[in-house]
């Protein structure tokens, strides 16, 4: 199987080169990775130009102003190729094998989600984790963001069935996304692999963002879908 990978950045100067390194060093090389800089104000256009000469597979595209995550997102979507894409975050890694093992629990499926651990700036690593643990996928997105997209893989033709993300969203773009994807009756999976690390940043971080964060997950839990699913939900709560 093919994929290429995308990678969103805003003032990541510092991280990104990281995240990149972790895909070049899959054995199963990606065929294309986009980097995606969101009008960064410190040195992230150079690093990622640099990194786009130093290596045939990557490709820099530069936004001249600073539009969101989804926005960015969706532009290096619109460059990808190949059957699957992977939308790793800048300050996040893939681990050894990430590709492989996602990859090949695609048979059947059109989005793959495997397991993270969360690195804080200490340098401690958490416990292997994933929001979707057990069920079905809808139901742990009725709850919260289940599933993030550095440690998942989706079908091209499915992100772009669904419009990629939704840039209107400041924070909850991913879990809006997995949400429309559901919507859309594409067929998810869940593996046991760890695949990424979820680095924890002290700030800068949309996440920290509580209020923002509050009123787009009302948003998100209103998709038609959603509501359905908590409204039957609640109803065999109430009937048990």
């Amino acid at each position: 199987m093919t994929y290429d990978v995308v990678i969103p950045c805003y003032n990541r100067a510092k991280t990104v080169e990281h995240a990149v390194v972790s895909v070049l060093a899959q054995p199963l090389a990606p065929s294309r990775i986009v980097l995606v800089d969101d009008g960064s104000r410190d040195d992230t256009a150079r690093v990622l130009l640099a990194l786009e000469r130093e290596h045939a597979s990557v490709q820099a595209v530069l936004l001249p102003r600073n539009a969101g995550a989804s926005a960015a997102r969706n532009a290096g979507l619109a460059l990808a190729r190949e059957e699957w894409v992977a939308f790793l975050d800048s300050d996040d890694v893939w681990l050894p094998n990430a590709a492989e093992a996602l990859l090949r629990a695609g048979d059947e499926s059109d989005v793959v989600v495997g397991r993270f651990r969360r690195a804080w700036p200490c340098g401690d690593l958490g416990d292997p984790e994933c929001g979707w643990e057990s069920g079905e996928a809808l139901a742990a997105l009725a709850l919260n963001g289940a599933i993030g997209p550095s440690w998942s893989i989706v079908r091209r033709a499915v992100a772009q069935r669904v419009a990629g993300f939704d840039p209107s969203f400041h924070n909850c773009n991913d879990w809006d996304f997995y949400v429309r994807l559901a919507a859309a009756g594409v067929r998810f999976r869940r593996i046991d692999d760890v695949v990424a690390l979820y680095h924890i940043a002290e700030n800068n971080r949309l996440s920290h963002d509580s209020q923002a964060g509050q009123e787009n997950a009302r948003r998100v839990q209103a998709h038609p879908l959603l509501a359905e699913f908590l409204g039957r939900a609640s109803g065999v709560a109430m009937a048990g």
